[in-house]
């Protein structure tokens, strides 16, 4: 099935979704099931959940109840949803994305946190002492943004010589590690940033258009589970403006974007569901040492090129995991 119709399908079954679901895999009746809350800044979605459940299924061979809230879009709304699931007296609460997380953590000092974070440093944050030995109630999937931040920049050079002003999307509910990374990346090869905060979904489209009338050349998408679900807004508005840019997952090159290079989200959604799992057999958090991303995908969109008039070298094809059109 087509990525973006497989995300429009998981974000059209979100408002069905009653908010409690119940896992059962060798259930043991006579045991009171465990409970983990999952706290979501977007839509999750069945594609989402799905996928976590298998990673939960991996690692949790007792009955298990999973309870869903969302935000949907609404970041304010995070802080007492998080509440909620302390009042649910959840045994662990799955926090994707940084906002989910900084609601979970502030909300329930207690009860054990898994993250799936592409935007936070979880050392520099304090939510961890270190990344093999996190020491608190806070492990999962981390991504380490300096370590790639050159490498979207260097992509986009590559293509386009000539660039000089790269605009940051970034979603300003999110920690900023990803977007300093890229700042910090910038003058090695002699680019100017320019940041483009949203705080909606509805936001993103106007303020590529803002962006490109002011001067912008490239546009570089950070994560945020927002703005994945913004993908194809998102790409729509870059080629209208006719803006080279680079995202972090496949969806955003299959939707149009010229370029992606990073993890593959939904592929994380298993990984941090049986992290999940582990917490919930009585793993502590504080011992299990926090993940990172290990399979990079470099997707180039060869019709978004062709319509921007950017040629893309044989040797970048050669090199590309993917060839979307």
């Amino acid at each position: 099935m087509d990525s973006i119709a497989v995300y429009a399908r998981g974000a059209l079954a979100a408002c069905l979704l009653a908010t409690t679901w119940v896992t059962v895999a060798h259930a043991q009746q006579s045991a009171q099931p465990k409970q983990v809350g999952i706290l979501f800044p977007g839509q999750l979605g069945t594609e989402r959940l799905e996928l976590i459940k298998v990673g939960l299924s991996r690692s949790h061979g007792t009955a298990l109840t999973v309870t869903v809230r969302e935000a949907r879009g609404e970041a304010g709304k995070l802080k007492p949803l998080a509440e909620e699931l302390v009042k649910a007296r959840v045994d662990a609460i799955l926090a994707i994305g940084s906002p989910s997380l900084q609601a979970a953590y502030t909300a329930a000092p207690t009860i054990p946190i898994i993250a799936l974070d592409l935007e936070t440093d979880p050392v520099k944050s304090g939510m961890a002492a270190s990344l093999s030995r996190p020491g608190g109630t806070v492990t999962g999937i981390f991504f380490d943004a300096p370590e790639i931040a050159g490498k979207w920049l260097q992509l986009l050079r590559d293509l386009v010589p000539e660039l000089s002003r790269v605009g940051l999307l970034y979603d300003q509910n999110t920690d900023d590690a990803q977007m300093r990374a890229a700042e910090d990346a910038a003058p090695s090869f002699a680019l100017r940033t320019v940041r483009l905060p949203v705080s909606s979904p509805d936001e993103t489209y106007g303020m590529i258009k803002r962006a490109a009338e002011d001067g912008i050349e490239a546009l570089l998408v950070h994560s945020s589970p927002i703005l994945v679900d913004q993908a194809k807004t998102i790409s729509e508005a870059a080629l209208k403006h006719k803006l080279p840019a680079i995202g972090l997952f496949p969806i955003n090159a299959r939707t149009g974007l010229l370029l992606a290079y990073g993890p593959d989200n939904f592929a994380l959604m298993p990984q941090v569901g049986e992290i999940t799992g582990k917490v919930l057999g009585g793993s502590k958090p504080a011992v299990m040492p926090i993940e990172r991303p290990t399979l990079f995908k470099l997707i180039i969109n060869t019709t978004t090129a062709k319509e921007l008039g950017v040629k893309v070298p044989t040797s970048m094809l050669l090199l590309a995991d993917e060839i979307a059109e």
